[in-house]
C-alpha cells in the first residue's frame, strides 16, 4: 500500500468546505447565540484522536498531516450532519458540534457512531496504525452556554474518558478536569511552603499500660484561600506532580517539631510526635537529610519522632523505598507501619523490615467485648505484633469501654476522637498542658 493509505487512501488535499468555512470558534459562537435564540439544545464532541502526535515523531508532520485530513473527511461523511461543525484544535483534538440536539441520549449515540468511524486501521506504508480515541462531551445550555466554556468542559471530560472502557465521559461538575486541578494545587502548594503556611492538628495517643497521653499524630491541614482545605493525599500527589515531595515533607516536619518543642517548654508536654508519609515519599534518598536536618534544627531525639509510613505495597515492589527505610533505622527514627488497606500476605515482606510499632483500626469491631469472635480476631492481631517485636496503636475506638478491653487485650496505644479530636497547637495546650501527667 502507498505510504499513508487506510480503508480509503490518506490524501492531502484539504476538504474544500473546510477550506473556505468560516474560524470555528466564530461558527461554534454562532451556533450558541441561534441556540440562544430559539431554546434548542446542541453539542460539543472533544475527540482525541490518540495517535496524530505519534504519527508526527514516527513518520513526520507531513504523513500526520495526511492522517488528520483523513479523519476529517471520516467525521464529515459518517458521523456528522448537513449543518453540524467539525473544528481542528490540535494534532489530535477535533470538536464536533452538533448543531441541534433532539433528546438526550442524541449526543451519546453521535459519541458511539464517531469511536466506530475510527475503528478503521490507518495503513503507513506496510504499517497498520490504529487509533486510540476517546470522545468527551458536554452540551449546551447544560454544561454552560458560551462556546469556550463548553470546548473547555468537552475537553475535561475527554480527559476522563481515556481511563473508561467505553472511552465516552459526559461532562459532570463532580468529575472536573482533574489535570487542571492538579496544576493549580501544584502552584497553590508551591506558594504555600514557601511561605511556610501549612498548618498541623494534632491528635492526642495514649498509653494504655500508663493511662496518659504519650504523643500526638500530627496531621497536615492545608487551608488554601482560594482552594478551600486540600487533605493530604491530595497535596503529596501535588507535591508528587511538581517534583516537590522532600519540600512538602521538609515542611511538615519542621512544623510539627517546632509545635511539639514548643509543647514541651510552654506546657511541659514532652510528647513523642507521628507524621504520616505515603511509601512514595521514600523513594528520594535525599529524605534522610530532610530528617536528619529538622531534627537538629529542633533540637529532637530521634526517637520521639513516628514516621508512620502508608501504601506499604509499594516497599514490597521498589528496593529504593526499603533502603531508605533503613536508613531511617539507622537515625534513630521509630517507624511505624499506618497502612489500612495492608494484605495479610504482605505481613510476610513487611516483618523483615525495621517497623517497630503497627496502627490497627479497630472501628470496624465496635466494642470487642460485645463480639467476641471480633475480640479473637483483635487479640491475634496484638499477639502477632508482640512476636514481630512491634507495639500497637489502637485506632478508632468509640468509648471508655472499648478502651479498656483494648488494654486488657494488650494493645500499647489508644488514638481515638472521643479522647481528644485533632486539635490547632493552641487548643491542644489549652486541654492537655500540665493536667496531662
Amino acid at each position: 500500500m502507498s505510504e499513508t493509505d487506510s480503508a480509503e487512501p490518506v490524501t492531502t488535499s484539504p476538504d474544500p468546505a473546510a477550506a473556505c468555512a468560516i474560524p470555528f470558534m466564530e461558527a461554534l459562537r454562532g451556533k450558541v447565540e441561534e441556540r440562544r435564540a430559539d431554546r434548542v439544545n446542541l453539542a460539543v464532541l472533544l475527540l482525541d484522536c490518540g495517535v496524530i502526535g505519534r504519527i508526527d515523531a514516527v513518520w513526520g508532520y507531513h504523513v500526520g498531516d495526511a492522517v488528520r485530513d483523513r479523519v476529517g473527511a471520516l467525521l464529515r461523511a459518517d458521523v456528522l450532519r448537513p449543518g453540524d461543525l467539525v473544528g481542528e484544535l490540535g494534532r489530535d483534538d477535533f470538536a464536533c458540534v452538533l448543531s441541534t440536539v433532539e433528546g438526550p441520549g442524541v449526543p451519546l449515540l453521535a459519541a458511539q457512531k464517531l469511536l466506530r468511524a475510527l475503528n478503521t486501521p490507518f495503513w503507513i506504508g506496510e504499517d497498520e496504525v490504529l487509533a486510540s480515541p476517546a470522545v468527551g462531551i458536554a452540551s449546551y445550555p447544560a454544561h454552560g452556554d458560551q462556546a469556550e466554556l463548553l470546548l473547555q468542559r468537552a475537553k475535561s471530560a475527554c480527559i476522563l474518558a481515556r481511563d473508561l472502557a467505553s472511552r465516552i465521559a459526559e461532562y459532570t461538575d463532580e468529575h472536573d478536569n482533574p489535570s487542571a486541578s492538579r496544576f493549580l494545587h501544584q502552584n497553590r502548594l508551591r506558594a504555600a511552603v514557601a511561605q511556610d503556611a501549612l498548618e498541623l492538628v494534632f491528635q492526642p495517643q495514649y498509653d494504655l499500660r500508663l493511662g496518659q497521653v504519650m504523643g500526638a499524630e500530627g496531621l497536615l491541614c492545608w487551608r488554601d484561600p482560594a482552594l478551600g482545605i486540600i487533605d493530604a493525599v491530595e497535596a503529596f500527589a501535588a507535591a508528587e506532580s511538581a517534583g516537590m515531595v522532600t519540600d512538602l515533607v521538609s515542611s511538615i516536619l519542621n512544623r510539627a517539631l517546632r509545635n511539639v518543642s514548643e509543647f514541651r517548654y510552654s506546657a511541659g508536654l514532652d510528647l513523642r510526635i507521628g507524621v504520616k508519609l505515603p511509601a512514595r515519599a521514600l523513594r528520594y534518598p535525599e529524605l534522610i537529610d530532610v530528617v536528619e536536618r529538622a531534627l537538629g534544627t529542633w533540637s529532637r531525639r530521634a526517637g520521639t519522632l513516628i514516621l508512620e509510613i502508608g501504601e506499604t505495597s509499594l516497599l514490597v515492589t521498589e528496593a529504593v523505598t526499603r533502603d531508605t527505610l533503613g536508613q531511617l533505622k539507622a537515625l534513630g527514627v521509630k517507624l511505624s507501619i499506618d497502612d489500612p488497606a495492608m494484605a495479610l500476605s504482605s505481613l510476610f515482606q513487611l516483618a523483615a523490615m525495621p517497623f517497630q510499632e503497627i496502627k490497627i483500626d479497630v472501628s470496624a469491631a465496635r466494642n470487642p467485648a460485645n463480639v467476641p469472635k471480633a475480640e479473637r480476631i483483635l487479640q491475634t492481631i496484638v499477639e502477632l505484633a508482640h512476636h514481630l517485636k512491634l507495639d500497637v496503636v489502637a485506632v478508632g475506638a468509640a468509648d471508655e469501654a472499648a478502651a479498656a478491653r483494648l488494654k486488657e487485650l494488650g494493645c500499647d496505644y489508644m488514638q481515638a476522637d472521643f479522647r481528644g479530636p485533632a486539635l490547632d497547637p493552641k487548643m491542644f495546650v489549652e486541654r492537655f498542658g500540665f493536667n496531662a501527667y
